[in-house]
């Protein structure tokens, strides 16, 4: 079944390098080894930025 909410989005190297340092990083600092997927932190920050320009 398809989502029609969700929507692919193209993001440069730069930006894919940058998202998987963040996900070394959060698997560093866990316990466990575990880091959230790339996807997750790209939602994550996505949220972050359009509540900072209030959409």
């Amino acid at each position: 079944m398809k989502n029609h909410g969700v929507k692919p989005v193209l993001l440069s190297r730069r930006q894919i390098e940058a998202l998987q340092r963040i996900q070394d990083e959060e698997r560093q600092k866990s316990v466990l080894g575990v880091a959230p997927s790339i996807h997750v932190i790209a939602r994550q920050l996505m949220d972050k930025a359009l509540k900072e320009v209030r959409l």
